[in-house]
């Protein structure tokens, strides 16, 4: 906004000055300037927040959109949470400490409580809940044998966190209380439900999942009823994550034959592609503002945080 009232200003000096014929042949480049810069407004480039390269996953923004966690493959044994500031492009380890591996950050809506996956065993992990000075919450333990526990989500009041599991042979979705009790089948069907997101209200949980033979986006009522298909791709489309404004869903497909990001509005209706790139381009998350994402672009074989800008929805 900020951008089009100097524009603006700038368009009536230029109309003032316009008053000789050289001064009129200046006007015009000006006025070519101004357009292009107008152009370049809504149609900005993706913006570069990291470059070390590493490979990464999984973004969570938090802190009102100052900071983005995510995670980073630190050393060929080792995937740490890492915190960075937006404004200043600075990344620091968000568990100093931490001498295992921890995946998959999820903050809650008032960024005072977040969840994550941490290695507790060989190829066993955990569901951490902590607040946001780092205090224990709550733990969801692994279960017996291979512990696939996957994707928490909190609901924005911090009653429930909905997470992934992997559980009778395939994968379910469950909610347990902020503590980690009281656990609650949501989502049990043949194959894999994963990824859940809420809503901002809280009751509504888009998810992922590969019930009708290949993965697609489902949203279903917070207890898990009326669960509702929202796409319809042979391809995979997986990780939703509603916008801010509750109107919009964000995730990952390769339905043009590469992983791109797209959105859509909350009923499925109006899909829209975000990004082109010749590589993979995945892991959205919203900033709170609805017109930009932050993601995880692979280029030439690197991996770093991007900035893109969301199209205006159609109708």
């Amino acid at each position: 906004m900020n951008c089009c009232k100097a524009i603006g200003r700038t368009f009536l000096t230029v109309a003032a000055f316009a008053r000789t014929r050289a001064a009129r042949t200046l006007a015009s480049a000006a006025t070519f300037c101004i357009v292009v810069a107008i152009a370049a407004l809504h149609a900005a480039e993706p913006v570069q927040l990291t470059r070390d390269g590493r490979l990464k996953l999984a973004t969570a923004v938090c802190s009102a959109g100052r900071e983005v966690v995510y995670c980073e493959l630190a050393n060929p044994t080792l995937y740490r949470l890492m915190k960075l500031n937006v404004q200043d492009r600075t990344s620091q380890p968000l568990h100093p400490k931490a001498d295992t591996s921890e995946f998959d950050p999820m903050f809650a809506a008032d960024g005072k409580t977040y969840a994550f996956i941490k290695t507790v065993g060989v190829l066993r992990a955990a569901i951490l809940i902590h607040d946001d000075m780092g205090n224990k919450l709550g733990e969801v333990a692994p279960g017996g044998g291979f512990s696939g526990l996957r994707s928490p989500a909190i609901a924005p009041d911090r009653s429930r966190v909905v997470y992934s599991f992997g559980e009778g042979g395939r994968q379910q979705l469950f909610a347990v209380k902020l503590d980690g009790t009281e656990r609650q089948s949501l989502a049990d069907t043949p194959g894999i439900n994963n990824w859940p997101a809420f809503s901002p209200d809280g009751r509504t949980i888009v998810f992922g999942s590969s019930r009708d033979a290949d993965f697609e986006i489902y949203r279903m009522n917070a207890d898990g009823s009326a669960p509702q298909r929202l796409t319809n791709s042979p391809a995979q489309d997986i990780r939703p994550k509603f916008s801010p404004d509750g109107k919009r869903i964000a995730f990952t497909s390769n339905r043009d034959g590469n992983a791109e990001i797209y959105v859509m509005q909350a009923d499925g209706s109006h899909p829209q592609r975000v990004t082109d790139s010749p590589e993979r381009d995945d892991y959205a998350d919203w900033l709170p503002d609805g017109e930009h994402l932050v993601i995880v672009r692979e280029h030439d074989g690197w991996h770093d945080l991007f900035l893109v800008d969301v199209p205006v929805a159609t109708k």
